[in-house]
């Protein structure tokens, strides 16, 4: 296998449009990267510039040490897996996860090796007969992936796999291309625009937005500690809550329209130089607790607008003057629509924003 490495990356479309802005990006030999963000932020296209079916406009990409720039798609070792499947339609699974090996004149033997030992890896042995539109949505996914794995490359790349998928089954192949980065110990680039997604089957994420890597890093630190409210909102579902309001003039307490929160001597500390100035509080769904004996001096407060029942978890929408906001509550909580509630924000996880910046005060 082997890693991957971006400098300065820069793809510019005709008309001066910048799909992709001076990203720079180092994938470890084996490592699982998750490339995510919104529509249009240039995941796909850093992911095609790696695999050389967009062109380079500035910067340099490296694979195994070797800059390839200027080196053909089908001289760079990659192997890629489409959005939809791209198999043909006339030909036999077998043929299918074969055609690669045939086109570079490999031996009879070795491509029939190949061929089934993919085929059991991914469990679709017994459709090697059967042609594309005698399969399941999982299983053509399978044969992509088998075709692949066939080509034994130094990098694999997947451009939202799964999108096509229903929810259940999308569940299973996350499971399964998890286990084969592993089986196989392939280094891996994996486009998505589902948050979920990249948070199950990383070692390590980059977050895009309009051209721009807003940040990179393993799942938990992007969790716990995001760059700026993007991040913040984008990774964790139900995302982070967001509630305008200024830090007061002793730096001890956060107010906003509905409410207001003293804060630790930590955060204190830490929005001191934001005294009687605007800021953005961030506290995610799960560290807001139900708290009967709440004040709006001490407590998020508003009216219940949707109850949503999930099981093991209970999601509150609770409304108030200027936001909404979402609480992770235990399932057997009593609480109906219309209700007053004051929720209590676990304040050592707790994040404060720079209105202006967007940034996260640190």
């Amino acid at each position: 296998m082997a890693n991957v490495i971006l400098e300065n990356i820069t793809k510019v479309y005709p008309g001066d449009v910048k799909a992709v802005d001076n990203a720079n990006i180092e994938i470890k030999d084996q490592e699982f990267v998750v490339l995510v963000g919104p529509s249009g932020c240039g995941k796909t296209t850093t992911l095609r510039m790696i695999a050389g079916l967009e062109e380079i406009t500035e910067g340099t990409l490296t694979i195994d040490g070797k800059v390839v720039n200027d080196v053909p798609p089908k001289d760079r070792d990659i192997a890629m897996v489409f959005q939809n499947y791209a198999l043909y339609p006339h030909m036999t699974v077998y043929d299918n996860m074969a055609f690669g090996l045939k086109i570079r004149k490999f031996p009879k033997a070795d491509i029939d090796a190949r061929v089934k030992e993919a085929a059991q890896i991914l469990s679709i042995g017994n459709l090697l007969d059967r042609k594309p539109k005698a399969l399941s949505g999982g299983q053509r996914q399978r044969v992509a992936v088998g075709r692949a794995i066939v080509r034994h490359p130094k990098v694999f790349l997947f451009d939202e796999p799964l999108s096509n998928l229903d929810a259940k089954l999308r569940v299973q192949m996350r499971a399964e291309i998890s286990s084969l980065h592993h089986r196989l110990k392939a280094t891996m680039v994996y486009v998505t625009h589902d948050q979920v997604e990249a948070m199950t089957m990383a070692d390590k994420i980059v977050v895009m937005k309009d051209g721009l890597i807003q940040q990179i890093g393993g799942p938990l630190e992007l969790y716990n500690s995001p760059n700026n409210l993007f991040v913040a909102g984008f990774i964790g579902s139900p995302p982070m809550n967001f509630i305008e309001g200024r830090v007061a003039d002793n730096s001890n307490v956060f107010d906003a329209v509905d409410f207001r929160l003293p804060l630790t001597s930590q955060k204190a500390s830490l929005v001191a130089s934001y005294k009687g100035s605007p800021v953005i509080f961030g506290v995610r769904p799960e560290d807001l607790t139900l708290d009967p004996k709440g004040t709006e001096d001490n407590a998020v407060t508003g009216s219940v607008l949707v109850v949503e029942q999930l099981g093991e978890q209970l999601h509150l929408h609770v409304e108030m003057k200027d936001a909404t906001i979402i609480a992770k509550v235990p399932p057997q909580t009593k609480v109906a629509v219309g209700d007053k509630v004051f929720l209590k924000p676990n304040m050592e996880k707790a994040h404060f924003f720079d209105k202006e910046t967007e940034q996260v005060i640190r």
